[in-house]
């Protein structure tokens, strides 16, 4: 437990996480409410695009994080 996780808006991982969970949440639905059965998979595949999208960010931007925090000692 090296920091503590803040939960709330002033953190950029949760605002970026929140920006990629509601649009995905809400096309996820409407391919399934509206969508043919044979199209079901398409919110499977939109929900991994939107997770592998946000790792990804997430691994760029703690390593910039701390690279910054190395720079400034």
């Amino acid at each position: 437990m090296s920091e503590r996780f803040e939960l709330s808006f002033k953190n950029k991982e949760v605002r970026m996480g929140f920006y990629l969970a509601v649009p995905t949440f809400i096309i996820g639905s409407l391919i399934i409410f509206y969508g043919e059965q044979k199209y079901q998979f398409i919110c499977l595949l939109l929900l991994v695009i939107a997770w592998t999208f946000f790792y990804i960010w997430r691994f760029f931007y703690r390593k910039k994080q701390k690279k910054e925090v190395k720079n400034s000692y």
